[in-house]
């Protein structure tokens, strides 16, 4: 639990835990694809997201908290005393500027891919793959957000709103669910839909170079960077990496790969 003040706090494991429980039942309801039926996946995939969350949950809120509670803003002025609506409406966007570049970031440095292709090495996609990413992966991408935070001056209490909403959209986004197609052509220029996020997930690179917004998908419409797809790409498109060491679908080869020489090819061809 994330508490600020007596009457302020959001418990992020019970909002995670509602968030990963509804995607499973969506997955069951309204399957897009096949579900594909693998314990080994599940396990070493939620093993890597216990590590995964618990590095996020330490560095990205804790560490977060006490800076923005304890440190005066690194430019002298604070939002944190602004209304806590408008404070959180600043930091919703600039936050959204700033995950989009640090995504490319991700997908354009050599050495920062190493880290982020763990999370693409995954050829199926739903509620299982949200957090499979690699702890340090996690602590890179965070600490310029603390950073950005930090000379905004924002307030503890919009951080904490922002990362509840950013843990529900993790999940849900990697759903395996069949949205109505006319409902999701509307849903897409206001949040993430799954079909906006899978296509980045698409083997083939163009794809994957592509849709990297994290709840929105407005800085991809600025960019250019917005890949569209046809509803039967969505179902049939190969999705993943080829893999990037021999063991990299346990979670000891998870942890290992971004430090190994890859055996494959960044992409797998369609």
């Amino acid at each position: 639990m994330i508490e600020v003040g007596p009457s302020f706090y959001i418990d992020f494991t019970l909002v995670t835990l509602g968030a990963f429980i509804a995607g499973m039942i969506l997955e069951m309801l309204l399957p897009l694809r096949d579900s594909v039926v693998s314990v080994s996946r599940w396990f070493n995939n939620a093993a890597l997201a216990i590590i995964t969350y618990a590095c996020s949950h330490l560095f990205g809120t804790f560490v977060a908290v006490a800076i923005l509670s304890r440190l005066p803003s690194g430019t002298g002025y604070s939002l944190a005393s602004l209304p806590l609506w408008l404070d959180f409406t600043v930091v919703f966007l600039v936050l959204g500027l700033a995950r989009y570049s640090i995504h490319v970031a991700m997908h354009k440095i050599p050495l920062l891919w190493r880290f982020h292709a763990v999370h693409h090495t995954d050829s199926t996609i739903d509620v299982f793959t949200a957090f499979r990413h690699h702890p340090l992966e996690d602590i890179l991408s965070t600490a310029p957000i603390i950073a950005i935070l930090w000379l905004l001056g924002s307030s503890p209490e919009a951080l904490i709103i922002y990362r509840a909403l950013d843990l529900i959209m993790a999940v849900l986004t990697h759903t395996n669910v069949d949205v109505n197609e006319r409902l999701e052509r509307w849903l897409r220029y206001i949040v993430i839909t799954p079909a906006f996020h899978r296509t980045h997930h698409f083997a083939e690179q163009r794809f994957t170079d592509s849709n990297y917004g994290a709840l929105t998908p407005w800085v991809d419409y600025l960019f250019n960077t917005y890949q569209p797809t046809t509803s039967q790409q969505q179902k049939q498109a190969k999705l993943g990496l080829d893999s990037h060491t021999i063991n990299e679908k346990r979670i000891d080869g998870m942890l290992i790969a971004p430090f190994v020489e890859p055996l494959n090819s960044r992409t797998i061809s369609n």
